[in-house]
């Protein structure tokens, strides 16, 4: 939701030729536009259109002006009435216009800014070691500080002593606004508030018109979790239409014609230290539909730059499926053997990663690539399998042309000797079908570049949707202690954050349970919450015992977004750890009670016994405990 005056700068920042071509056909000529005039009887191209000056003139009639200008005289519609019709063409939604502007809104803004300037005051004035020795070991620029204005948060309630500093007749407000934007919370010991964030490298996000809207943020002590701590949804702040470094990067995206995305705050910074500032990063792990069209109109060459490994690669394909919706063909930046952009530049610097993007392939053809085997099989069967695999990859393509070509190309490449309309018409008769594709054979690749299927929040979630299923053979059985220990990590992923954690990952014994623990602690220290059933759906497509893919999926079907207080937490966690010593427990004095009867002396017997008394007693202290 944008206000006037934000989708009036949006508009701005809008290549007018873009803009233009909504409401008039316009042809492109050498480095600018031009068209029939709309404004006169014209007869040839009079009217031409200059992106680098953002202006459009008829030679004829005299009529000029910017896009806004153009679109009020072509519609006869007010200034207003134009900014709202264009947003509406750019995927911009704009808030109601009230005679008196929104209090709480206006506050919030104030509050976002104030913060911003407070830490990057910290950063540059008071030089904390933590943030001086973040930006070494980065290698962050001064430039590239100021630039993105990096600032660090203190341990000390900087912001709640400013807060307090403000006159009263603002005071009350301002605390109330920065509580719920999420940047102090209320103290239950003094009865005052403290800073959300501490002890913190700090990065401002700002919307389209370079607003602070949002933090994120970054640990600098090892014992500090989460690593990144991001801001959360509020009344001012809505991740899905934001792209972080949109507002440094849109003149660069026009001017060259293209835009790189990304997957992190550093992944921006560095390319844009190193000279690569038409680039932006998504805010999670998907594009919205307003960022596709907001960027498609400033350039059609997209290219996708997230981190190299599996996540990443995964991200990647769904977010070529929705550019391919919106007849995008993406190209695709390796940075292997790097995971992504901030480390390959410092190891590797600007000119090879510039040879990568000269050379980039599109990312259909990195799909196609990735699901043919270097030996191709010799049965039909096997290649039609194949070939369906392809079909699964082109089909946000449709019949278009690019698409068909493919889809030859391929079946000739697998060796199938049907003829080209056979083969069409099998792709045809593919999506009339809905697009329904068979699983991928792999063929021992380690990639399955099978698009995602569904939203992170998609539930509930059948195990009749998941693929790859493999058969385990576990000799040693999962507890039930062990399978509530994992429901209860999903439902409520933030008891990982517990201080029992360590403990209770001790205490598994079943190596597949314990695997799949360490994993979700992992993830869920690096990505933002918001994504976790995403991630733990991804995760289900790999080769799992079926037992822990049912309580995967389980977990999934309870996830919850509402938060446990954290003393709850602790409870939880502890009565867990008690389960985990009892189910130990029980098992061995179910294997003794097995062996016993299998005994061939009573002396053997007795000594077994005793064994399972002794066990009894620790059971029995444990839970009087």
């Amino acid at each position: 939701m944008a206000s006037i005056e934000e989708a009036k700068d949006l508009i701005k920042a809008t290549p007018i030729s873009s803009v233009v071509s909504f409401y008039h056909p316009i042809t492109k000529r050498g480095a600018n536009f031009e068209g029939i005039c709309p404004f006169h009887g014209d007869s040839h191209p009079s009217l031409k259109i200059n992106d680098g000056k953002g202006i459009y003139k008829c030679f004829a009639c005299g009529a000029a002006g910017d896009s806004i200008r153009f679109v009020q005289d072509k519609l006869n519609v007010s200034f207003i009435e134009a900014i709202k019709d264009i947003a509406s063409n750019l995927g911009v939604s704009i808030e109601e216009q009230k005679k008196n502007k929104n209090p709480k809104y206006e506050m919030g803004l104030r509050v976002l800014q104030a913060a911003n300037k407070l830490y990057k005051k910290i950063a540059l004035e008071s030089k904390p070691q933590a943030y001086k020795d973040f930006c070494q070991k980065r290698n962050l620029n001064e430039d590239s500080q100021n630039n993105f204005q990096i600032g660090f948060a203190t341990g000390s309630n900087a912001l709640v002593s400013y807060l307090n500093s403000i006159p009263n007749s603002d005071k009350e407000m301002a605390i109330k606004s920065a509580k719920e934007i999420g940047l102090i919370r209320d103290s239950k010991h003094s009865g005052g508030h403290y800073d959300f964030y501490r002890d913190r490298i700090m990065f401002p996000i700002w919307d389209h018109s370079g607003k602070v809207r949002g933090f994120s943020s970054r640990a600098t002590k090892e014992d500090q979790v989460p690593k990144y701590l991001n801001s959360g949804e509020s009344f001012i702040f809505d991740k899905g239409n934001i792209l972080y470094g949109f507002n440094l990067a849109k003149n660069h995206i026009r001017d060259l014609d293209s835009v790189m995305i990304v997957e992190g705050n550093m992944d921006v910074i560095m390319l844009h230290q190193f000279g690569f500032k038409n680039s932006v990063a998504t805010m999670g792990v998907s594009l919205s539909s307003s960022s596709i069209k907001l960027l498609k109109n400033m350039t059609e060459n997209f290219y996708l730059a997230m981190d190299s490994d599996n996540a990443g690669i995964k991200a990647m394909t769904r977010i070529n499926e929705e550019l391919l919706e919106n007849n995008i063909i993406a190209k695709y930046i390796s940075f292997a053997p790097m995971k992504d952009p901030d480390e390959f530049l410092n190891e590797y610097g600007r000119i090879e990663l510039q040879k990568r993007i000269e050379d980039a392939p599109t990312f259909l053809d990195f799909l196609i690539a990735n699901e043919i085997p270097e030996q191709i099989p010799g049965s039909t069967e096997n290649k039609l399998s194949l070939l369906k695999n392809v079909f699964q990859i082109l089909r946000p393509l449709g019949s278009n042309l690019m698409a068909t070509e493919k889809v030859i190309t391929v079946a000739k490449s697998l060796g199938l000797k049907s003829s080209n309309d056979d083969i069409l018409q099998e792709y045809k008769n593919y999506l009339a079908q809905g697009g329904v594709s068979t699983p991928p054979a792999n063929q021992g690749q380690s990639f399955n570049p099978n698009p995602l299927e569904n939203d992170a929040q998609h539930i509930p979630y059948e195990e009749e949707d998941l693929a790859n299923k493999v058969h385990f053979d576990s000799a040693l059985p999962i507890l039930n202690s062990e399978r509530t220990v994992l429901l209860t990590l999903i439902e409520q992923p933030e008891c990982i954050l517990a201080n029992q954690m360590t403990e209770i990952l001790d205490k598994i014994q079943h190596f597949e349970v314990k695997r799949i623990v360490q994993w979700l602690k992992k993830i869920y220290l690096e990505i933002d919450e918001t994504d976790f059933p995403l991630f733990v759906r991804e995760k289900m497509k790999e080769a799992l015992p079926e037992e822990i893919r049912k309580i995967l999926i389980e977990g999934l079907n309870k996830y919850s977004n509402i938060k446990l207080d954290s003393k709850v937490i602790d409870k939880t966690m502890a009565d867990l750890s008690i389960k985990l010593d009892e189910g130990v427990l029980l098992q061995q004095i179910e294997q003794l009670q097995k062996k016993h009867s299998e005994v061939s002396s009573d002396e053997e017997g007795l000594i077994i016994l005793n064994e399972v008394q002794q066990l009894r007693s620790k059971l029995n202290a444990i839970r009087n405990k």
